[in-house]
């Protein structure tokens, strides 16, 4: 504020100057010493084409002012009109009063270079060699300003660095009253009119007394491409389209600035970002901004429109492309993701009223993988109130997928400590299980060629631990052949699999749970949905017997071993039972081969062996009388058991299809 008071005074300085220099000598005499001496007044070439002065009414007239460069050819600002009309007799009660302030046509060209601009050596010119005393005793000088006008100025900016450039083409300013250490109220306003269309009206009151102020501003039509010059440090977009409309209201005291409260509304529409993005309209109503609290209640946001890709590639994805890179930070000094504290000494809280997602598509596109994933999400809507950072939260979300499924998420949980608590349901319906088969190209090496899937998942995490409860519901599910050009991430046979899950009515309905600890440097959460269904896969493919006959209904403790005793001559009614249900899992499925290997002691005597012999074929025989195909059989006699083991028939099966 020190530096504000310095330059107001300056400027009052200079023009009470130029008026009690105009009651000396003649206009032309003061215009030709301005001329000629400008470098003394200002530091600068000054001219000035016209001059004139009214001693007795304190009215001074200045036209055609130019004011230079340092190299004194170029123009760094210059106006038509400068028309002011001071009260002098209110010098001798130590107030400086004017009574109107016009200036027309004022055009300012403002040049950066590195980290200098060209008007440095003018606010060297006016700066003081002394310290400036924080304690020193207010002055009882009383500044009065009435009927300020700024008309039409043009203010041009360009920073030699970058090439860019900044046009404020109708710049306007109209201030009734500005008191300045009196105790009457100040009021006032700036228009702004911008090169690539919109206009920016503030509107605002300072009550010096209380040292309080408050401020409206609007903001219509704002052309997004206005903010290109800022943004091009940061990000390069090959497009930047739509308009921003504002409307906020900031009151407080000057003392305690960040203490002030802040509201209105802030809207883009039309937004065009290129291949990137685009948007209908996003629109944030805000209740009260409290800086010096760290708090935002934002009343309601409503996004509208969006549409967005997001592109991966090994080394970089798309929105990598739009970031210029930056020089790296210095490390923090200890301040965790978790620290209570933040860097103005509150955590921030964040309330957002209501929420509302309506009309969004994301489209995710993978190119890491061995065929490329295209992923598109159509008619996202989010629907979520009373939104936390702290605290609980709910959202409902729903989405249309790939060849005609839906998503449905329901949410409840913390933002700020998700490990802590977060409870999640998502079903999944009508998937076409064609825009998957890249990742199972990926993690299997196999493609899917058919199917739609269906599933349901459960997930909570408590304190860092997960537990995801998954019902996976697919139908009609085709794999194709082993892909030989890519080297799997998991070795599972996954068309065998699922060849065995189905069912009569072709459909699969597994239950996959996954737990874990969050918290662990190896926790993957696609890792272990994969090594879940995995394990999953290759104990169903490698064990399709015990399968089936769950799928029949058997059980499955009479399916993995036929108990015999050595001694025995025939089979028993147990057996034949066995051998029935073996026989009913073979003719549900003509691709499963069944083997049934003999397990028994080293026969004493060729006796012995003849019996072993004959065993198998009376169980080979049965079978085959039950409708079992040859060619689905295998009974064999294996190396002999130690004594203490397990006699009888181990049994085996296995699938012939091609993987």
């Amino acid at each position: 504020m020190k530096r504000v008071w310095k330059i107001v005074l300056w400027v009052a300085g200079i023009v009470l100057g130029i008026i009690v220099l105009a009651t000396l000598i003649v206009s032309p005499i003061a215009k030709s010493y301005i001329n000629n001496h400008g470098e003394e007044l200002v530091g600068r070439k000054v001219h000035v084409e016209g001059l004139k002065v009214n001693v007795y009414t304190g009215h001074v007239a200045v036209h055609g002012m130019r004011l230079y460069e340092e190299n004194g050819s170029d123009v760094f600002a210059s106006f038509d009109t400068l028309d002011v009309k001071a009260s002098l007799l209110k010098l001798l009660g130590k107030t400086v009063e004017l009574k109107h302030i016009t200036l027309a046509g004022l055009k300012v060209n403002v040049i950066q270079k590195d980290e200098a601009f060209n008007f440095q050596s003018i606010m060297d010119h006016f700066a003081s060699d002394e310290e400036e005393d924080e304690e020193a005793t207010p002055s009882d000088w009383v500044m009065k300003f009435y009927n300020i006008r700024l008309s039409h100025a043009q203010i041009h900016y360009h920073d030699l660095g970058n090439g860019k450039q900044w046009h404020l083409p109708d710049v306007n300013l109209r201030v009734p009253g500005l008191v300045l250490g009196g105790e009457e109220k100040s009021e006032g306003g700036l228009n702004i009119g911008f090169a690539e269309g919109g206009h920016l009206n503030i509107d605002g009151h300072y009550d010096s007394k209380r040292n309080a102020y408050n401020v409206t501003a609007q903001l219509s039509g704002f052309a997004l491409e206005n903010l290109e010059p800022l943004l091009t440090d940061y990000v390069k977009l090959e497009k930047l389209g739509g308009t921003l409309e504002a409307r906020l209201k900031a009151e407080g005291l000057i003392d305690e600035i960040l203490k002030s409260r802040i509201g209105g509304m802030v809207a883009l529409k039309q937004v065009d970002l290129g291949a990137v993005a685009s948007m209908n309209k996003l629109v944030v109503e805000v209740k009260n901004i409290d800086l010096d609290a760290n708090s935002y209640d934002i009343a309601s946001v409503t996004l509208d429109g969006l549409t967005a890709k997001y592109e991966q590639w090994k080394e970089k994805s798309n929105i990598d492309d739009l970031l210029l890179e930056k020089t790296e930070k210095p490390e923090s000094s200890g301040c965790s993701e978790n620290s209570e504290d933040s860097e103005n000494g509150s955590r921030m809280k964040l309330r957002i009223g209501k929420l509302r997602v309506t009309n969004c598509d994301l489209t995710y596109d993978d190119h890491t993988l061995p065929d490329e994933f295209h992923f598109p999400v159509r008619g996202i809507n989010l629907e979520a109130e009373n939104l936390t950072l702290g605290g609980d939260n709910n959202a409902l979300l729903r989405a249309t997928l790939p060849g005609g499924g839906h998503l449905l998420v329901k949410w409840e949980g913390n933002i700020d400590q998700w490990k802590q608590h977060q409870n999640l349901f998502l079903s999944v319906k009508g998937l076409d299980m064609k825009q998957l088969s890249p990742w199972t190209v990926a993690y299997t090496g196999q493609p899917v060629e058919d199917g739609v899937f269906g599933l349901t998942t459960r997930l909570r995490i408590d304190n860092s631990q997960l537990d995801n409860q998954n019902k996976i519901d697919i139908y009609n599910a085709r794999v194709g052949s082993r892909r030989k050009d890519v080297e799997p991430e998991m070795k599972i046979p996954l068309k065998t699999a699922l060849y065995i899950l189905r069912d009569k009515d072709d459909k699969i309905l597994i239950d996959m749970p996954i737990k874990g600890n969050v918290d662990s440097p190896e926790f993957s959460y696609m890792k272990l949905v994969w090594k879940t269904l995995g394990n999953l896969l290759v104990k169903v493919a490698t064990s399709p017997v015990r399968a089936l006959g769950n799928a029949l209904g058997m059980g499955k403790d009479n399916l993995d071993f036929m108990a015999i005793e050595p001694q025995q001559r025939g089979l028993t009614s147990e057996n034949y039972h066995t051998l029935g249900d073996l026989a009913k899992v073979a003719k549900s499925d003509s691709l499963v081969v069944i083997t049934l290997e003999q397990k028994m002691p080293s026969p004493r005597n060729d006796t012995v062996a003849r019996g072993y012999e004959f065993r198998n074929e009376v169980v080979r025989r049965y079978l085959v009388e039950q409708g079992v195909s040859e060619g689905q059989i295998k009974v064999v006699t294996g190396e002999p058991v130690e004594e203490g083991e397990a006699t009888g028939y181990s049994i085996t099966s296995e699938l012939k299809i091609e993987q």
